[in-house]
């Protein structure tokens, strides 16, 4: 009976483990840019302008500043005050609302193969269709050369969030997406 609560409970480990989404890291970068002469850094502050970025509480976008900031020290020097550093950082955040067309089978439950309750209509076996409607986070991350202005990388980080998270929810969930990006910075060429 014991080796049946422990197969269940590991079972219900892996289960759980499976059904978290793991955000998605995207990146590119200036090809014929040495990223082994950069040293120093600064973030910048970020704008609150677009009605994307207004929604976001002015705590969070400080905390990403603070997470950036953390990240990179762990690498890199954080520039002087009146210094000029070697690269730049900039960060943006975008939350959009998706839609995602689903379908499901009308048929579902215990019974022989499963098929013994009916929902949500008890007179048609069939596929149905529905709408979900979600939050699709975007954490972009652009490192600007201080010389030349120009962009040299970039990471973008995209994950699948739930409407009714908490604010120290989102700035876990951020805080690990600022780890995963810069974790891919400089690139492996």
């Amino acid at each position: 009976m014991k080796r049946l609560g422990v197969l269940l409970l590991v079972l219900g480990a892996v289960m759980f483990a499976g059904c978290t989404t793991q955000p998605r890291v995207e990146t590119d970068h200036q090809a014929d840019f040495d990223f082994s002469s950069l040293k120093t850094f600064d973030v910048a502050e970020t704008k609150q302008d677009s009605k994307e970025s207004i929604l976001i509480s002015p705590f969070t976008l400080s905390h990403i500043h603070s997470a950036l900031e953390g990240e990179l020290a762990k690498r890199y020097q954080s520039a002087a005050a009146g210094a000029k550093p070697d690269f730049i950082v900039s960060y943006h955040v975008v939350i959009e609302e998706k839609i995602d067309p689903r379908s499901y089978d009308d048929l579902y439950g215990f019974g022989y193969y499963g098929r013994g309750y009916r929902y949500p209509r008890p007179l048609f076996y069939g596929a149905g269709t529905g709408l979900r409607v979600y939050n699709q986070g975007s954490l972009i991350i652009d490192i600007v050369d201080a010389k030349t202005e120009k962009p040299i990388w970039r990471g973008v980080s995209e994950k699948r969030l739930s409407r009714d998270m908490a604010p120290t929810q989102q700035r876990e969930v951020l805080s690990r997406a600022v780890t995963e990006v810069i974790a891919q910075f400089p690139p492996v060429n």
